[in-house]
């Protein structure tokens, strides 16, 4: 165990503009009290170190500078893990509390210990659980300057607590809870959803979900982008072209009656890939069909672009937002770039075949 009383005390006394006597004064001791605490010539006795503590507003441990033996704290939380991963509750939580007795306020255990009540309350719908959730991930967030996992945050943990919330019934705050941590629109399909289940509010549901479904739309499209790229490094030509199609089918899938969307500019960029694709495995036919599927898409937003999502299936009544893109100027631009820059270079095979397409016409 190792402790840092001494230059806690003395850097929190100056952050709080204190002078060594008036801390005295504060705490009801003498001025020569505190100098032996920070010169480490004396430790003050546990009631007052939890009156310092309360009073520069930190934990005890915060204070005495603990922390805990590295193998100690790597069993517990290698436990906490096992019993979620196996999800073995039974029997599990007097270990559990034992632990969090022990470490009240080591950010780790009390974050992932929050984390295991809230899925066992999910998997046996017990609120006892759910309750025990809420109170450790409100303790985290008092704890989160510990955190060291990028992946965690006061949004996911906010995450966690609404989640929580409505799991016990308590949408008001469930629903407050999400909104309040719901940066870039992240908590969106959750407070849409839960609005959509109310009566009397389910017409509120409408931004949220149509936030969730565009921003959806755009991250699986990066994704599917990303795919294609390891597709042709391991030269998987055939994964390529089936989550191609299968792309293409989602976005035409959102396409509107009413007019063109920026989806058809996505979706022209991916008919040129995968006519790229299909040229690469010796299939010029296919190649060609892409191909010209992809310069009447082209033509048809170019006639008339609309780069908002007013004419996205299920999402007109939102607020009108732009979307901006670096792949061409025009859809027919695109196309061109799509083909000379492609996957690994210029493919002059499948410009050839561009050229033949264009002069069909």
């Amino acid at each position: 165990m190792k402790t840092t009383f001494s230059e806690n005390i003395k850097a929190l006394r100056k952050q709080k503009g204190f002078t060594q006597e008036q801390l005295a004064e504060a705490m009801g001791v003498t001025a020569g009290a505190i100098y032996k605490w920070e010169q480490n010539l004396s430790t003050p006795d546990i009631g007052l170190i939890m009156e310092l503590a309360s009073f520069f507003g930190v934990s005890v441990d915060s204070l005495v500078g603990y922390q805990m033996c590295p193998s100690d704290k790597e069993r517990i939380l290698k436990a906490i893990k096992g019993i979620k991963l196996e999800k073995n509750y039974e029997g599990c939580w007097d270990d559990v509390e034992s632990w969090l007795q022990r470490y009240p306020n080591d950010f780790d255990i009390v974050y992932h210990s929050g984390v295991l009540y809230n899925l066992a309350g999910i998997e046996a719908r017990n609120d006892r659980y759910f309750s025990r959730s809420v109170e450790l991930m409100q303790h985290a967030c008092d704890l989160i300057d510990q955190n060291k996992d990028p992946e965690i945050s006061e949004t996911s943990i906010g995450r966690e607590i609404g989640i929580s919330y409505l799991s016990l019934g308590k949408t008001y705050e469930g629903l407050e809870q999400l909104k309040n941590h719901n940066p870039c629109g992240i908590h969106n399909d959750i407070i849409g959803q839960e609005l959509a289940t109310i009566p009397g509010r389910r017409m509120e549901a409408w931004p949220y979900l149509s936030d969730a479904l565009i921003h959806c739309t755009t991250r699986l499209y990066r994704i599917v982008i990303g795919f294609i790229n390891l597709f042709f490094e391991k030269q998987d030509y055939r994964s390529s072209i089936e989550m191609l199609n299968w792309m293409i089918a989602y976005l035409n899938g959102l396409r509107s009656d009413k007019g063109s969307s920026y989806l058809d500019k996505d979706v022209t960029f991916l008919l040129a890939l995968c006519g790229a694709v299909y040229q690469r495995v010796g299939d010029p036919e296919s190649a060609k069909e892409c191909l010209r599927k992809a310069r009447r898409t082209a033509l048809a937003f170019d006639a008339a672009p609309n780069y908002t999502n007013q004419n996205i299936r299920f999402c007109e009544e939102y607020e009108p937002r732009a979307a901006y893109d670096n792949i061409g100027s025009t859809a027919m631009d695109t196309i061109v770039n799509v083909l000379q820059e492609g996957i690994d270079g210029p493919d002059d095979p499948v410009l050839k075949l561009w050229e033949e397409v264009c002069h069909e016409a």
